[in-house]
């Protein structure tokens, strides 16, 4: 039995040894992540506010002055060119409305029909059955459905990138998108906020009630084919003027490349100088504040 003991110290002793080695190999050296570029198109874009609107609308007249006899539209209706809106009752007739009462021979109509002047939404109602109406007054407002578009707020220093035919997306408040094109650029610029109308036309039939406030994304820049990094592999200094990436030249050892940048978004960065290549690997995680050669662990 002394004997079987006395011949495994050595063993033992073999095993604490390396255990030893191992971790001193890793001392000294910060464990990170590591990604790769892709190519692939990246786009950078900007999102501004834009309203509800209709472009065209039609106001009703009276071509009378008298009462209102009868009304037959609401708020909201939607209406077909020659539809009928008013009748409408002129005072004269109003006058002799009793003479007519006590003489039945005496007839008198002084009754007139207002229809509407083109198809659409009656968006305002300015006169209800018995009000007394003046000629020329405005009885009521129907917007032309087809004619509803966003108008899009675009500071003036972005005016550039609002291009008359580009394609943007509208994003309305229960978080569903409708695709529109810029087709018009009002001429009239907001003297508060500095920033100018443009119309954005939704694609398809769907009518927006007046007022709804969505926002549009409009891209501002666009590349096709670029060289891509997450965001959080590209390093910059506190000025953000200089910007570098930390590339693994070997399976232990990360070395500093200053790059230069092209489009940047929330989550990814175009580098446009220098170009690597598919298989080069760049730290994700654990590269800032690294010196420009540092030794490392990879640990995924």
């Amino acid at each position: 039995m002394a004997a079987l003991l006395v011949g495994s110290l050595p063993l033992a002793g073999c095993g604490a040894g390396n255990n030893a080695t191992g971790t001193g190999q890793s001392e000294g050296r910060t464990p990170v992540t590591i990604t790769h570029v892709v190519n692939g198109p990246i786009e950078s874009t900007v999102v501004l506010n834009a309203t509800a609107r209709f472009l065209r609308k039609n106001a009703v007249r009276s071509t009378i002055t008298g009462r209102v006899e009868r009304s037959f539209i609401a708020l909201g209706d939607h209406v077909s060119a020659g539809h009928p809106l008013y009748v409408l009752r002129t005072k004269e007739a109003e006058a002799l409305g009793a003479m007519a009462a006590r003489d039945s021979s005496f007839r008198i109509g002084g009754s007139i029909t207002i229809h509407a002047p083109a198809s659409g939404i009656v968006t305002q109602i300015d006169k209800q059955q018995n009000d007394y109406v003046s000629d020329g007054d405005q009885l009521a407002v129907i917007a032309d459905a087809s004619s509803s578009v966003f108008v899009m707020d675009v500071p003036y220093e972005r005016d550039a990138n609002a291009r008359i035919g580009s394609a943007c997306t509208i994003l309305l408040p229960d978080s569903s998108t409708v695709q529109g094109v810029i087709t018009t650029r009002l001429s009239m610029m907001d003297g508060a906020s500095q920033t100018q109308g443009f119309v954005v036309k939704p694609a398809g039939s769907r009518v927006f009630p007046e007022g709804l406030a969505g926002t549009v994304r409009l891209t501002v820049d666009r590349h096709a084919d670029a060289q891509i990094l997450p965001a959080n592999a590209v390093l910059g200094n506190e000025e953000m003027t200089h910007f570098w990436v930390m590339r693994l030249a070997n399976d232990s050892t990360a070395v500093k490349v200053p790059v230069k940048r092209g489009i940047v978004t929330q989550d990814s960065v175009e580098v446009l100088k220098p170009r690597f290549d598919p298989g080069d690997r760049f730290l994700l995680t654990g590269g800032y504040g690294l010196s420009d050669t540092a030794n490392v662990v990879v640990t995924h």
